[in-house]
């Protein structure tokens, strides 16, 4: 240290004794006269610390400290590492440790972990690895950091008061976002039968949901069909169609509300009109013998119709006309409608699943069912992306819509095989989130899947509830409602708690 710094030095020392010494003289004058020193104002002093009397302040010490080494100090440095360290505080998303061991580190997992009669050897473990990385590696495996805990960003986007009630209390903010469908577990209730106000219909062969209205249709071999509401608990009857000497084996209602179409195993079929109540008989065209399955395009301009030795059959809707015949190999087991109603799709008796063109009048492609003997139904979903085959081995097997097309033998992204015996009905909820697989030759022989993580449900149906025998199967138009056609006179309803309205 050179002169000049030792002499500022003295001179700072100096300056401190000459502040203790003002200090201690005015101590005596206090104690002479207490009253007047209570009720003066306490004496101002200065305490220095030990340290600035050895080392000085802070700034005078790191700028000694910088000279010793040859450079010169700046104060606007410091301020500038810390601007730079708050900073990258407050970007990183991770807390700050309030406490850590520096012990901690060296532990490693070889150290804590030894092979015991209960344990075995544990070769699975990398002995070298931290003992603490392994511990926060676990924990959070086991149990998840909760929401609440997470550090929070601040938001500088000046939302009001309002808003940020609305941020916290949940139940206000109706724009909040909707819960996703559970995977595992479905939130269901049985309600009341949907036909329990007359549980005339007999053999129940046909269920369906009105596309606008608070209505379904229940059709039966009793050549009975009713229109009840569908509310969960009175589910009243509001019309009867009875047709004599026509069991009804299949019944839709066209998509614009105002139809229905009840078919059989005659030669004639009968359009019913639901807002004047007036029936119309109308004869098959052509080689057409009978009506027992067929579909109704989504336009609501054609109906397909499954004929004998592998014929479909395409007529219109409104004038009875026959467009066009296909024919398939095998017979006809299962029809569905693509979105656009520009193509029928088809299985049969075979192995084979056939796409009709309205377009072009031909089969447009064909592809086989994997691991299908024998084919029993088809159903492609409203979101078009998915198509599902049953068969009569009891195998569901759900194929990419598009990729069908790219080859004869596509492999479907996931296969179920929850039911033993012949599947005979597939439906699509309107959200394509839900697939329900049934067949009519065992009891309670139903199950519903959950998609995207394709799923079954295992507590659906409840093991108290019993749905008998299930033919057909129907949702409602918002799948607030799931119904079942029975080999019985009832037809079970259960409401699907997580979807709102009808």
């Amino acid at each position: 240290m050179s002169s000049d710094e030792s002499s500022d030095g003295m001179e700072e020392l100096k300056e401190l004794m000459a502040v203790y010494s003002n200090n201690g003289n005015r101590k005596p004058a206090a104690r002479e006269n207490r009253k007047k020193a209570a009720a003066a104002p306490p004496p101002s002093y200065v305490e220095v610390p030990m340290e600035k009397v050895i080392f000085g302040d802070k700034q005078k010490f790191l700028s000694n400290l910088a000279k010793s080494v040859g450079k010169k100090w700046n104060p606007s440095d410091d301020e500038d590492a810390a601007g730079i360290k708050n900073d990258a505080e407050q970007t990183s998303g991770k807390r700050k440790a309030a406490w850590t061991d520096s012990d901690d580190e060296d532990i490693q997992l070889g150290d804590v972990k030894r092979p015991t009669k209960h344990t075995g050897p544990l070769t699975h473990l990398r002995k070298d690895k931290s003992y603490k990385e392994y511990l926060t590696a676990r924990f959070q495996r086991n149990l998840n950091q909760p929401k609440w805990a997470e550090k929070q960003q601040n938001d500088d986007s000046g939302s009001s008061s309002d808003e940020e009630l609305l941020k916290t209390v949940g139940f206000i903010d109706h724009k909040a976002k909707k819960r996703e469908l559970r995977s595992k577990t479905l939130n269901f209730k049985r309600v009341r039968d949907l036909n329990r106000a007359k549980y005339c219909e007999g053999f129940v062969t046909s269920v369906q949901f009105h596309p606008t209205s608070t209505a379904a249709l229940v059709a039966g071999e009793n050549s009975l069909a009713t229109i009840y509401t569908v509310d969960g608990q009175k589910n009243e009857k509001l019309h009867s169609m009875r047709f004599k000497n026509y069991p009804l084996l299949c019944s839709r209602i066209a998509p614009c509300g105002t139809k229905a179409f009840f078919g059989s195993v005659r030669s004639h079929f009968y359009a019913y009109d639901l807002l004047e109540a007036k029936e119309t008989k109308l004869y098959l065209p052509g080689d057409i013998r009978s009506m027992h399955r067929f579909e109704v395009s989504p336009c609501g301009k054609y109906i397909a119709v499954a004929g004998k030795f592998g014929a479909v059959h395409l007529l219109t809707a409104s004038t009875n006309e026959l467009l066009h015949s296909f024919k398939q190999e095998g017979a006809v087991r299962g029809l569905a409608w693509t979105a656009d109603s520009k193509r029928v799709l088809c299985c049969g008796s075979s192995c084979n699943v056939n796409v009709l063109s309205l377009r072009q009048n031909i089969i447009e492609h064909y592809f086989i069912d994997d691991g299908c003997i024998n084919g029993q139904c088809v159903q492609l979903a409203p979101n078009q992306r998915l198509l599902a085959t049953g068969s009569n081995e009891g195998v569901v097997n759900v194929y990419d819509y598009e990729s069908i097309f790219k080859s004869q033998t596509p492999m479907p992204e996931k296969r179920f095989m929850n039911l033993r015996t012949a599947i005979t009905d597939l439906q699509f909820n309107h959200s394509s989130e839900l697939l329900a697989l049934s067949s009519n030759l065992a009891p309670n022989a139903v199950k519903l899947a959950h998609f995207p993580s394709a799923t079954i449900y295992s507590n659906f149906p409840d093991q108290n509830d019993s749905v008998a025998f299930v033919n057909t199967m129907a949702f409602s138009p918002h799948s607030s409602f799931l119904a079942f056609a029975t080999k019985g006179k009832r037809v079970p309803l259960f409401r699907l708690k997580y979807f709102k309205g009808y």
